[in-house]
């Protein structure tokens, strides 16, 4: 009987995570380490990329790059250059994380423990990306790997407005709130416990 309880349960808070898993994740701590091959046209535009977050997160979001094969293996991010995604996307996001057994305004809570972040040289075309095409897909990709989710709205401007147009040039308040109320959330389930 107690087994059967047990395969319930577990069945219950699998059922639960899978159901927030891709929208609830976000770091336990600053900063985050980023590894990224170095000396390319590619690296320096998803570099930058990151950077815009760090220095519009007022504080939130930091990182340290690395380019050591160590750090291939140890980053909390890494990033890796391919012509095509396989959904033929511009970029594809695989997330570790553990989700934690707490709620937040009915939203359950993950931490990521690792990030893998693909993105494309060619776009669907197959021409190359230019830097600043690369750089405005990157501003994306970064932001989902923070852990916020696409926006949604005609009011919404910003990064994070997933419309596959890739309009915005830099993080913008809009997407400083949407970070902060991830961080922000997870500073109050934490204080609760």
């Amino acid at each position: 009987m107690m087994k059967k309880l047990l395969l319930v349960l577990g069945l219950l808070l699998c059922t639960a995570g899978s159901v927030f898993a891709y929208s609830t994740p976000r770091w336990m701590a600053f900063p985050v380490t980023v590894y990224m091959p170095q000396g390319t046209v590619q690296a320096d535009a998803v570099k930058n990329a990151f950077l815009n977050w760090q220095s519009n997160s007022h504080s939130i979001a930091r990182f340290i790059f690395k380019t050591s094969n160590v750090a291939r293996k140890t980053s909390n991010i890494n990033v890796e250059f391919v012509k095509n995604c396989e959904k033929g996307e511009p970029y594809e996001i695989r997330e570790v994380f553990t989700m934690v057994p707490y709620m937040v305004k009915g939203e359950a809570g993950g931490f990521y423990h690792h990030v893998d972040l693909k993105i494309a040289t060619l776009n669907a075309d197959g021409k190359q990306y230019t830097k600043q095409e690369l750089y405005v897909i990157a501003l994306q990709a970064v932001g989902k790997s923070l852990g916020i989710s696409c926006q949604e709205g005609k009011d919404y401007k910003g990064v994070m407005l997933c419309d596959g147009n890739y309009n915005a040039k830099s993080v913008t308040n809009d997407d400083y709130k949407a970070l902060f109320k991830v961080y922000k959330r997870s500073s109050v389930a934490q204080k609760k416990n």
